[in-house]
């Protein structure tokens, strides 16, 4: 599968972008379902604590894929067909999604696609590093990720207010999001094809198959390249232990924000819509291009030591409407309205801080070392805020989640300032 290739930088930058925007045109679709998938499974589904607390470990520490999936992708003899097979088996998981209405069927479709973006999530950086210049590349960067906040608020908004009409339409919604999917994945492939990293000179004399040994080292090779990265760029490793301490910060709340918004809040579909899509994307799509041009091609941690300082705002606001005498839903809004405004910044950090400290032609192997220690946190942190929210109460989980946020703020600070 080829592409041609546009013969300048500006020409290729050009093209990217117009590629990128339909990308997440689709891509804004299929996450703006994802989005209520938790809530979906304890509001319609009648998930438990546990089987909730079980889909966010499991999404969450499926980024420990991802380096296997960079390895798959650079070592295949074309990276397009190798990007597209994974992407579109991964996405047909979300069309048989409605043939059963067991709770552990739909954990494990939803997991099984978090799988599959987890393996591709590292090639975006190739897309990032290489076809796009590095006086543009966080402007356009932001651009396009506006686009998909559009595109998610409005899908978000809409699917929360049919939800609450007709609990039964996510059997509709969700094989849709993954034909969305599919076509985010097909023009992620033209993108890679255009890219002018020196991928096609090592490919020359590449095989059409994997060999035993192949297969061995793309098994052993990620843990050994993770720990050679840290070992050997001790600014990268820094960075990637403060930014571990938001990571946790952020997961210790996935399992207990659904079970407080419909527990203890007792919301419907259709505020906690709004408060997730419209109030928090519309919040990402204000600020998004501004965060854009702050993060620039600098040191990315004193641009995170501010971002993560706001996403202490969002856990003690949220959890304030417990106890403040307003109405309940106008707190939600704005939590949502700091979490969006700090996630705005976070989503631009989490994309292209790995870029600054990687070299040239290891970008998509930092990004895939970045992604596979979300995994890892991934593994334990939901639990954290599981455990926290039954042994204790589930006010303590949120002040948790709060102190994590400043304290992976503060060190952001100190690494800035060395």
């Amino acid at each position: 599968m080829n592409f041609k290739n546009p013969t300048t930088a500006s020409a290729l930058e050009k093209k990217t972008f117009i590629l990128h925007i339909i990308s997440q045109f689709f891509n804004g679709i299929a996450l703006g379902i994802f989005i209520l998938q938790d809530i979906v499974l304890k509001k319609t589904l009648g998930g438990s604590n546990l089987e909730v607390m079980m889909l966010m470990l499991f999404l969450h520490s499926s980024n420990l894929v991802s380096m296997y999936g960079s390895e798959i992708v650079n070592r295949s003899y074309n990276r397009a067909k190798s990007i597209i097979t994974i992407g579109f088996v991964g996405n047909s998981c979300l069309l048989i999604l409605p043939i059963l209405e067991y709770r552990w069927f739909y954990i494990l479709c939803l997991v099984l696609i978090a799988i599959t973006n987890s393996l591709l999530l590292s090639i975006w950086s190739i897309v990032f590093k290489h076809n796009y210049t590095d006086s543009n590349r966080s402007k356009l960067f932001s651009y396009a990720s506006s686009l998909q906040i559009a595109v998610l608020l409005v899908t978000t908004t809409i699917m929360g207010n049919y939800l609450d009409l007709n609990a039964g339409l996510y059997k509709i919604m969700f094989p849709a999001a993954g034909i969305c999917g599919m076509i985010t994945f097909y023009y992620l492939a033209k993108m890679v094809s255009l890219s002018m990293d020196d991928y096609k000179g090592r490919s020359d004399n590449a095989r059409s198959y994997f060999t035993l040994n192949d297969y061995k080292d793309i098994i052993a090779m990620p843990g050994k390249t993770l720990v050679r990265i840290l070992k050997y760029n001790r600014s990268f490793l820094r960075f990637e232990i403060y930014f571990f301490l938001y990571g946790m910060a952020f997961m210790i709340l996935t399992p207990v924000v659904p079970v407080f918004l419909v527990d203890n809040l007792h919301l419907s579909y259709s505020p906690i819509s709004f408060a997730k899509g419209l109030v928090f994307h519309s919040a990402l799509i204000v600020f998004t291009p501004l965060m854009g041009r702050y993060h620039g091609m600098g040191n990315p941690a004193k641009f995170c030591g501010y971002v993560f300082l706001l996403l202490a705002l969002y856990p003690v606001t949220l959890v304030s409407a417990n106890y403040v005498n307003i109405n309940t839903e106008v707190i939600v809004y704005i939590s949502y309205f700091f979490f969006g405004l700090a996630m705005s910044g976070v989503s631009i950090a989490w994309s292209l801080s790995s870029i600054y400290y990687s070299p040239k032609n290891e970008v998509s192997t930092y990004q895939a070392a970045h992604v596979t220690l979300t995994g890892i946190r991934g593994v334990f942190s939901p639990a954290i805020g599981y455990f926290v929210m039954n042994l204790f109460a589930i006010e303590y989980a949120f002040f948790l989640s709060a102190i994590l946020f400043i304290l992976s703020s503060v060190f952001m600070f100190i690494e800035a300032r060395k």
